[in-house]
């Protein structure tokens, strides 16, 4: 017995083939499936080779008619409703497909040397008729998979393919040719009803079939110069497209490995070799334009291999290219839609082109003819792409391929923005315009690249034209949808500002967005940037917010400068320019910009580098100028701010101010122990009656004195300048808005708001002295201190500590009559003078004198004391302690009391300055005599001025 089963054939051979041909050729028989015909087919086909044909084509009618009963069966159940194809064979059927299957598979593993290449041939052909004849019927042959699900279904089909899979991979090891021609040749005879083979087989030695199958396709395209039209090129595409869905790396190393053996140059070289190889390229572009599942194979691995190095290598070849396509104007448009339909790696294309077209660098010029060659065809193929493009973006609504894979990868194109070489800029300007029509988007993102990375005037010129391109594009879309949306110029630059702003958290490229929107607003002030809607200051307002949040903060300085200057550029308006259309920041925006322009303007006091802190103050009270001008509220909270942080919680130390002296440390316990109740253990003193009910610390019992202050090490000269510059940010916060017109201002007007500096002053009062009460401008009796002795003493200690508060008073009094309104500090400290004047023996307190002094010099300054009275000042550094008690008491004190310091008394005159009538207001002999008695006595030294008071 063989393997199959049949019984051993001798001297009955003929007796065999016989009952053979009998059986097989009865014109009466209905069936071929007959178990004992089907033995003797298979004995015979072992024993008898001349029969083999014979057998097999028995074979062929055996497995049709199994197949053809199949379907029917099928088709009756999807009649029925029912989509189960597992439809089982009879027992008869089973048996023979089964013994057929088996001893067929034992040929091939027993001498698949002899018999493999038979089988598979005939295994083929049978699967390639069976799947045409059967082909429309049971509704699923249209789609592969399906196709799949119904012939894997069935079991003849399945043992076909199972017996063709058994020998293809026995061919694999010595005829692989032979075994791909033959696949090859099926397929085109019977395509596209064949595929589902193609699919199955394939998938089970996918990079063996895919080597041997491009092969094959390549000696076939060039067999007699065939290129497109050759007959086995759809076959290859289809099986290679299939293989490619479920095994795309294989795919990708197989067409990688081809191109790389077009450019070997073996020692020995064969004349069919050499064409096969300068072919290669050309084929797979074929391949590539037929199938997009190639073509995104082939722009993966084999793209990113490509170099002007290798197309100079195969520029040598290209002669033999263009006899394929019939001319270089085809091979070119062919080149050109290849790539705008890939989906993946155009910009690496791109990126190759504009190498040989344009080269980034000196070194990489061209320098042999292959080369210049090159540079030639890639300038050409270049303009013809963006051309074609172009042509495309107005002819179709859809996507086109290529612009999808720039921008997935957009982030190659936008360097190009910032290239010194015109041809790649223009390039690149004219692909995010392309983009543009479908992806707005993109253009706030190349302004973000170009506004972070910018480093010279051209690279900023670029924002300009993207401008541009956005508006072309908005006015060439053909119709808006959810994908194309207009923009406006500003929406357009603010988008791309905030995100070059927030993308990332690295200062030092805030930096340079800001110093790059400085530049853009000079020219945009300037007209250099034409554009009548003024985007840049737009952007700017439309992020004020972060702007905010830059300059308010000390942790990066030359930032906090930048954002400064592109403010200043923003907000500040030359004299004689013309007014912007653009609406200002809100109210909400003003209030945070005020805030953070006064913290701005602190940090640049506390800056080392006096140069840079300078100009960082003089940016900020530029900016305190226009929000105050602007917004009420801003200056309001402006001047408060700026007080505040000067007097109490800023660097005061910066303005004269001293600081405590830490040297004991103290334990939590000491330090939470409350003043008040360790008083108390010292008697109930303090609460008799007729006595101020306060509590006076001068220390904790047990741990010493309270801490005194240390002096001051800040150098005067950076006091005197640290000064100057707040008084410069007070003033600026009360220019009038007369300055917003010079012209129509008149000669000698005061620039600043006399309401506002009034306001400085009760603001200054509310400061120091929150208590409403006893907080008028009149001046009570002497005795009426009493009630207000520890505010006094409060207001004189902080004078004394903090200078920067009379500097704050002076500015004050130079504008009449602002300084009424600070009645309240001026009486206080007058007060604390005479307490302590008359406490002092004859011998003077050098401590006294300088404030006494400027106390006086203020009140004449302010014109609240009139003549003689103003020269007090002159007076008093010549005087006995009894004898400056007299003075501040009679003559300083009663006459604050009976004239209250009203603002009535003082009236404007023709260029709007405020005087005080010291001919009505001249004070009588009950203010004045005290002091001439006092000089009489001390006529020696103040003979001179008694004379120029008393003797006029």
């Amino acid at each position: 017995m063989n393997p199959s089963g049949a019984r051993i054939v001798g001297s009955d051979l003929m007796a065999d083939l016989r009952a053979f041909i009998t059986g097989a050729t009865r014109n009466t028989r209905r069936s071929h499936l007959d178990i004992g015909l089907a033995r003797v087919a298979l004995s015979l086909l072992k024993t008898l080779p001349a029969s083999r044909e014979a057998v097999l084509e028995y074979f062929c009618s055996l497995f049709d008619e199994v197949v053809g009963r199949y379907i029917e069966n099928v088709e009756i159940a999807i009649k029925r409703g029912s989509k189960d194809t597992d439809i089982e064979l009879s027992a008869q059927e089973e048996s023979i497909v089964a013994e057929v299957h088996n001893v067929l598979c034992d040929f091939v593993s027993s001498s698949p040397e002899a018999w493999a290449p038979i089988i598979s041939k005939w295994s083929l052909q049978l699967l390639g008729e069976i799947s045409s004849r059967f082909a429309g019927r049971a509704t699923h042959s249209g789609v592969l998979s399906q196709s799949l699900q119904l012939w894997m279904s069935c079991r003849a089909t399945r043992s076909l393919i199972d017996i063709t899979t058994q020998c293809l991979s026995c061919l694999m090891d010595f005829d692989t040719e032979s075994c791909i021609n033959a696949l090859l040749d099926t397929c085109v005879t019977h395509s596209p009803h064949f595929d589902w083979v193609v699919a199955h087989v394939g998938s089970c030695f996918p990079r063996t079939v895919m080597t041997r199958v491009l092969a094959a396709g390549l000696k076939d395209f060039c067999s007699n110069q065939q290129g497109p039209k050759a007959p086995k090129l759809n076959s290859v595409v289809q099986i290679l497209g299939y293989l490619a869905g479920s095994h795309s790396c294989d795919m990708r190393r197989a067409l990688l490995q081809q191109f790389q053996w077009s450019l070997e140059r073996p020692k020995v070289t064969d004349p069919v070799t050499t064409h096969q190889q300068n072919s290669t390229v050309p084929f797979l572009l074929q391949l590539a334009s037929m199938s997009t599942t190639l073509l995104r194979s082939l722009s993966m691995d084999v793209l990113h291999t490509l170099t002007p190095k290798v197309l100079s290598q195969l520029a040598e070849q290209s002669a033999d290219w263009l006899s394929y396509y019939g001319g270089r104007e085809a091979f070119q448009d062919l080149l050109v839609h290849l790539v705008l339909r890939c989906p993946t790696g155009a910009p690496t294309i791109l990126s190759l082109v504009l190498d040989c077209a344009a080269p980034p660098s000196p070194n990489l010029l061209p320098t042999t003819p292959e080369e210049i060659v090159v540079q030639k065809n890639g300038q050409e193929f270049l303009e013809l792409f963006l051309q074609e493009l172009s042509l495309l973006l107005h002819r179709t609504e859809g996507l086109i391929p290529c612009l999808g894979s720039f921008r997935e990868e957009l982030k190659i194109v936008l360097p190009l923005l910032l290239s010194p070489l015109r041809v790649r800029v223009q390039t690149a300007l004219r692909l995010i315009g392309f983009l543009g029509l479908h992806s707005p988007s993109v253009f706030p993102y190349a302004i973000a690249y170009v506004l972070v990375n910018a480093k010279t005037e051209n690279h900023l010129s670029v924002i300009a034209k993207l401008l541009e391109n956005q508006a072309s594009t908005n006015g060439s879309a053909k119709k808006p949808n959810r994908t194309s949306l207009p923009m406006e110029h500003s929406n357009v630059l603010q988008l791309g500002l905030e995100q070059a702003l927030h993308n990332k958290d690295d200062k030092p490229s805030a930096r340079d967005v800001w110093k790059n929107l400085s530049t853009l607003l000079r020219w945009e002030r300037s007209g250099k940037l034409r554009n009548h809607s003024q985007p840049v200051l737009k952007a700017v307002y439309g992020t004020i917010g972060t702007a905010c949040s830059a300059l308010g903060s000390s942790v990066d300085p030359d930032l906090a400068h930048a954002v400064s200057e592109t403010l200043v550029l923003a907000l500040v308006q030359e004299p004689g320019e013309n007014p912007t259309s653009v609406t200002p920041p809100s109210m909400q925006d003003a209030l945070r910009l005020a805030h953070s322009t006064v913290a701005y303007f602190f940090m640049c006091i506390e800056n080392e580098d006096d140069s840079k802190g300078f100009e960082g103050c003089v940016l900020a009270c530029k900016l305190l100028s226009r929000l105050s001008l602007r917004s009420s509220g801003a200056r309001a909270l402006a001047l408060r701010t700026l007080l505040e942080l000067s007097l109490f919680h800023g660097p005061t130390h910066l303005f004269g101010a001293n600081d405590l002296v830490n040297e004991e440390t103290l334990t939590a316990e000491e330090t939470d122990l409350r003043i008040m109740e360790e008083n108390l253990k010292q008697g109930l003193s303090w609460v008799l009656a007729q006595r101020h009910s306060s509590v006076f610390h001068a220390g904790v019992i047990g741990s010493g004195l309270r801490a005194l202050k240390k002096k001051n090490t800040t150098p005067p000269s950076l006091i005197h300048r640290n000064t100057q510059l707040l008084l410069n940010a007070i003033r600026s916060c009360c220019v009038s808005n007369a300055i917003l017109d010079p012209s129509a201002m008149e000669p000698g007007a005061a620039t600043l708001s006399l309401s506002t500096v009034i306001s400085v002053s009760l603001l200054l009062v509310e400061l120091i002295s929150p208590d409403v009460m006893y907080n008028g401008l009149p001046w009570p009796d002497e005795d009426g201190c009493k009630a207000t002795v520890e505010r006094d003493c409060f207001i004189r200690r902080k004078l004394e500590e903090t200078p920067i508060m009379w500097e704050i008073l002076w500015f004050i009094a130079l504008h009449r009559p602002a300084l009424c309104y600070c009645s309240v500090l001026l009486r206080a400290v007058t007060a604390t003078l005479i307490a302590q004047w008359g406490s002092c023996s004859q011998h003077r307190d050098s401590s006294l004198l300088p404030t006494t002094v400027r106390l006086l010099s203020l009140l004449a300054l302010g014109q609240l004391l009139p003549s003689p009275l103003s020269s007090l000042r002159d007076v008093i550094p010549h005087l006995k302690p009894p004898e400056v008690v007299q003075i501040l008491r009679d003559c300083v004190w009663n006459y604050m009391r009976d004239h209250v310091p009203a603002p009535d008394l003082f009236a404007s005159d023709a260029h709007g300055n405020v005087w005080r009538d010291s001919t009505q207001d001249f004070p009588g002999p009950q203010y004045t005599e005290t002091l001439r008695l006092i000089m009489l006595a001390n006529i020696e030294s103040l003979g001179v001025l008694y004379a120029q008071l008393f003797n006029q």
